[in-house]
């Protein structure tokens, strides 16, 4: 299994990239709500985040890289091939929900993605699906009626 020094080394190396990849990204954002108003571009609260997290990213590859185990001596990731196998499938429900939203919107992706990441999780209880959905209408609700943001 995968020891979690390498594990660690690879996240944050994919951490770093994604941020950097959003942040491009967020450079296209334009003003419009409460943030136009404020006088902050749309982007600077995003890349704000997404530097903090690259940051914090950075310092985990470093201590790994060159502290060597950095306390975790020689521990595996998973302790199961279905433990992999449900990090995997949440790894790609995650790439698939990014897709949609950029090809269908934000309505359609939270309406796959959250349960497509519960199914590969394993969650088998349907309180929890019907709690990632009212949370995903609630994030909607939020940046649209009190932000007045399009999602």
């Amino acid at each position: 299994m995968l020891t979690q020094r390498l594990a660690n080394i690879v996240f944050a190396i994919l951490v770093i990239v994604a941020c950097a990849y959003f942040a491009v990204v967020a450079q296209g954002f334009e003003a419009a709500g409460l943030l136009a108003s404020s006088g902050l571009p749309s982007r600077f609260f995003p890349q704000l985040l997404l530097g903090f997290t690259a940051l914090c990213a950075a310092v985990v590859l470093y201590v790994y890289a060159s502290r060597g185990e950095a306390g975790d001596e020689g521990q595996t990731v998973f302790a199961s091939s279905a433990e992999a196998r449900r990090g995997l499938l949440a790894l790609a429900a995650a790439v698939v929900g990014y897709v949609v939203w950029l090809n269908f919107g934000y309505v359609v992706m939270a309406l796959i993605s959250g349960p497509l990441l519960c199914l590969a999780m394993g969650v088998r209880n349907p309180v929890i699906y019907g709690v990632v959905l009212v949370l995903a209408v609630g994030v909607y609700l939020v940046f649209t009626q009190l932000l007045g943001t399009q999602l």
